[in-house]
Parts: structure tokens; C-alpha cells; sequence
């Protein structure tokens, strides 16, 4: 019988910090994340997540005063970044006017990432997307999973 490789699931959480480099402290930090765990992006697979992840924060952190926190999921066959803060309004992706300055971001997530939405939660949301991704490395169906650091919650 043939035994066929499948990668860990695995987890990472972080807090956001709401201060002015907290896009792109979260978004190096998820990349390193991803890095680590073997998760072989393209560049062109990197810059997207990059991108997807930024306008994500970006969003949480400018429609919320109280804490963000985001979490990284390796599914076995795609990345899953989830983003939560304690707003409970769900997002809505905003009217395409060719030059209107805001509101495209989640026109973006819709169009990049192989899937997207928002949960609510007791505490507020969870906007999160999905890219696909590379199996990692050395990794094998006996293996058990690796959840990486203990979550980071927004109750209280």
C-alpha cells in the first residue's frame, strides 16, 4: 500500500497592536510564520498574501479602538488568516467607483484569495481569507498535528 504525505495542521496566533507600524510588524511576522512552517509560496504567491493580510489588518484596525489579534491556520491544502477584533458589525465590500479612495480592499480579498468571509463572535468578529498553498516539506500522514503557540483571545 502506498502512503501518501500530508502535512501538519498547524497554528500560530498573535496579538495587533493598534499603533502606526502594525501592518507591516503583522505582516513580516506572518511571513516568517509561513517561512517556518515549510509553506514554499511563489514571490508571486508571498506578495499576494502580503497583500491580502495588510488590507485585512489594515481594516480591523481602523474601524476598531480595542485589541486585534490574528491567527494563521495551515489546513493541509491552504493558508487560512483569520483577523479578530471586537467590533461586531460585519464587513461589506463598499461600491466600485473607478475613483473612489477606499473601499476596495475587500473587492481585493474577494478577487486574490480562493476564499473569504467574516464570523461573528461574542466578542465581535472574525474576517479571515484563504490562499492556497504548497504541501511543506518532510511531512508525512503518521505525523501529529502542531498547534505553534498558545491562541491569543479577545474575551473580557
Amino acid at each position: 500500500m502506498m502512503t501518501m504525505d500530508v502535512p501538519q495542521a498547524r497554528q500560530r496566533s498573535f496579538p495587533i497592536a493598534a499603533e502606526s507600524q502594525a501592518v507591516p510588524k503583522a505582516r513580516r511576522l506572518l511571513l516568517a510564520v509561513v517561512d517556518e512552517w515549510g509553506l514554499h509560496l511563489s514571490p508571486e504567491s508571498a506578495e499576494e498574501l502580503a497583500l491580502l493580510a495588510s488590507e485585512v489588518i489594515a481594516n480591523a484596525l481602523r474601524h476598531t479602538t480595542g485589541p486585534c489579534a490574528i491567527r494563521l491556520r495551515w489546513t493541509g491544502t491552504r493558508l487560512r488568516v483569520e483577523v479578530a477584533d471586537r467590533v461586531p458589525a460585519l464587513p461589506a465590500p463598499l461600491s466600485d467607483t473607478p475613483h473612489a479612495e477606499h473601499g476596495r480592499g475587500l473587492m481585493l480579498v474577494a478577487a486574490l484569495a480562493a476564499d473569504w468571509g467574516s464570523t461573528p463572535t461574542p466578542t465581535g468578529k472574525v474576517v479571515w481569507f484563504e490562499i492556497a498553498c504548497p504541501h511543506p516539506a518532510g511531512t508525512s500522514a503518521r505525523q501529529h498535528p502542531d498547534t505553534g503557540s498558545a491562541d491569543t483571545e479577545l474575551n473580557g
